[in-house]
């Protein structure tokens, strides 16, 4: 691996940073503000407002197991991205635009921000051969660390001369961009076979496949 490498990584890598970036800020930068957030829009003491603001990565720690289990017997990776992005764009819906019991948001968040990671990261190896993937990782991560840094700065100036409500609707136009960015995966993904998108079992007929024609290369 040489680091100039990186410039002959595929468009689907890319797609990968940019989701990765424009979904996560939604997440992580709200739970960041989320606890006055929380007090001042549903009147919940601190010690409560901690406890939702918290629910996000409580549910993920026993969901993510899950999810990772059955995406991984289902495979179409791609199909759960897109639903979890869908799912959190639906719970930000709910803390911004209405009076709902904010658990059920944070809890439905919980279980799509699992979703999301479980089907997000493992389409790296898809893309990226193995001797560069801790490139393509570290690539990946410090595009997330910059996005997060950005909006959070952003985040805490909006609050403070717009509102929650006009955050909450920076974070849905930043999952839209997220979800056609998905969507744009898709259709680049179905271009050249679809690949990233098979089922699992699609996914293990093709590997071996493809055992069968390296066998039959190598005795001719």
């Amino acid at each position: 691996m040489r680091i100039t490498d990186v410039r002959h990584f595929p468009a689907e890598f890319w797609l990968l940073c940019i989701i990765c970036v424009t979904y996560y800020v939604a997440v992580f930068v709200f739970v960041g503000l989320g606890l006055v957030f929380f007090e001042m829009k549903f009147a919940l003491k601190p010690s409560i407002a901690d406890n939702v603001n918290s629910l996000v990565f409580v549910v993920s720690a026993f969901a993510s197991p899950v999810f990772g289990f059955l995406i991984d017997r289902t495979g179409k990776n791609i199909f759960w991205v897109n639903l979890g992005i869908v799912a959190t764009m639906a719970c930000h819906a709910l803390l911004g635009f209405s009076f709902i019991n904010p658990y059920i948001a944070m809890i439905g968040m919980g279980f799509a921000y699992s979703i999301l990671a479980s089907s997000l990261w493992p389409l790296v190896a898809q893309v990226i051969p193995s001797h560069q993937l801790g490139t393509a990782y570290g690539l990946m991560q410090s595009f997330q660390n910059l996005g997060l840094a950005v909006v959070a700065i952003m985040g805490g100036k909006i609050v403070d001369s717009y509102g929650y409500l006009i955050l909450e609707i920076q974070f849905l136009l930043w999952l839209c961009l997220s979800l056609m960015t998905s969507l744009s995966l898709y259709l680049l993904d179905a271009s050249k076979g679809g690949t990233l998108n098979l089922s699992a079992s699609e996914r293990t007929k093709r590997a071996n496949q493809m055992k069968i024609e390296e066998l039959s290369a190598s005795h001719d």
